[in-house]
């Protein structure tokens, strides 16, 4: 079994990857996006290390709701409790290891496993073990509740993102999150509302959409939005109107004041509402960012959306998006065209992801090109271009060097 990413790569790969000059390192090699083996590293040694993205904290609206989930192969439950507080819990009977939570529920007042009945409040907390000991009320031989509940996950809402650090060992997410934070703390964006939310899943492997946190691809990619390279890049001087900015854990692509006013899409209704703010900040915001390892937080003036990418496979991602508006704004009838219009230009007008409509999906297709790609030995000469693909080089070197770190 392979233990760290330098064992897996091999010395020359990791000195190619992170040779001084952009231009002349080279990028992971190719059986990282296609081997269960460093797959399997990944779920290890990276994601339960860090905070990870499992969900958004409007999938669970009222107290009683609770959903399961899958995070790094194991089963948890995503519930508002009866305070209203968001928690994530295993979803692991404390009797005989059984699943509590089968399927998505609303209202719930507690959670009983299926299998011998025992009986837990929304927080967790153990409220009956029926006839354990022979008594309905297990009053001969109780079970210690207080030792006995569905044992929690360590988890915070930032932003409406539900983040979970599995070991429990990792730095404060506040202090993970820092830089994206910092960039963002003028909007008031827990105080917007759900607009849509969407899953889909690609044949990719989840690097890949950290890989694409630059700008060099739009007009490639993403024609009918994206459209001129002058947009871009100043053409006389060859610097990009964005710029590309690594911290920490996180990625930001923050348009320079120079950059031509991007065209908004065209809509029939009414304006809709600007994000909100909570004071004044005159320097230019960070639109598209990414917290690693698999969020993305993606704002604009009048629409808020993050993204949390879910490894299945080598070669399969789980995409679960949101979109957020200001309130009123993200449900009222004379809104709806202009919402239409921010959904089509990231989703296309059939939502669906086959039809390849819409950035996102524009993207994930990018994207299966790639992990096909990636089967041939010619895919292990990666470069990066140094104008535009800095933050590409960042993940890669982040990823590696998350993998390897050794525990405190």
């Amino acid at each position: 079994m392979t233990r760290t990413a330098r064992e897996y790569m091999g010395e020359r790969a990791i000195e190619a990857l992170r040779r001084p000059a952009l231009e002349e390192a080279r990028g992971l090699p190719a059986s990282l996006y296609t081997s269960r083996e460093f797959f399997d590293l990944e779920q290890r040694r990276l994601f339960p290390r860090t905070w990870v993205g499992i969900a958004f904290d409007t999938d669970v609206p009222a107290p009683g709701d609770a959903i399961p989930l899958t995070v790094c192969e194991l089963p948890v439950i995503l519930v508002r409790d009866d305070s209203g507080e968001v928690r994530v819990l295993h979803n692991v009977c404390r009797h005989r290891a059984t699943m509590v939570l089968e399927r998505p529920a609303r209202g719930l007042r507690t959670f009983k496993c299926p299998y011998h009945g025992w009986v837990y409040g929304t927080d967790g907390s153990l409220k009956a073990t029926p006839f354990w000991d022979g008594t309905p009320d297990s009053h001969r031989c109780p079970v210690d509740a207080a030792d006995n509940g569905l044992v929690p996950v360590r988890s915070a809402v930032w932003s409406h993102v539900v983040f979970v650090n599995l070991d429990g060992r990792a730095g404060p997410l506040d202090v993970y999150l820092a830089p994206m934070t910092a960039e963002l703390d003028h909007l008031d964006i827990q105080g917007l509302e759900l607009g849509h939310r969407l899953d889909w899943r690609f044949k990719a492997n989840w690097k890949l959409v950290m890989e694409n946190w630059e700008v060099y691809h739009h007009v490639w990619v993403h024609e009918g939005v994206f459209d001129k390279m002058s947009d871009e890049v100043d053409l006389d001087t060859g610097e990009p109107y964005t710029e590309m900015i690594a911290d920490g854990n996180v990625m930001i692509l923050r348009y320079k004041k120079t950059r031509p006013p991007p065209a908004s899409p065209p809509t029939n209704g009414p304006t809709l509402p600007r994000v909100p703010t909570r004071y004044e900040k005159t320097a230019p915001t960070g639109v598209a960012n990414a917290v690693l390892p698999n969020t993305t937080v993606t704002i604009g003036p009048v629409a808020y959306a993050p993204a949390i990418y879910v490894p299945i496979a080598p070669d399969l991602t789980e995409a679960r998006m949101a979109w957020y508006f200001a309130p009123g704004a993200a449900t009222g009838a004379e809104f709806s065209a202009s919402r239409e219009a921010i959904l089509d230009r990231w989703l296309g007008p059939t939502r669906k992801f086959e039809d390849g409509q819409g950035i996102r999906a524009q993207d994930h297709r990018c994207m299966e090109l790639q992990q096909a790609a990636r089967c041939s030995p010619v895919a292990n000469d990666v470069k990066f271009s140094a104008t535009w693909e800095a933050n590409v080089r960042y993940f890669q070197d982040w990823l590696v060097t998350r993998i390897d770190a050794r525990l405190a």
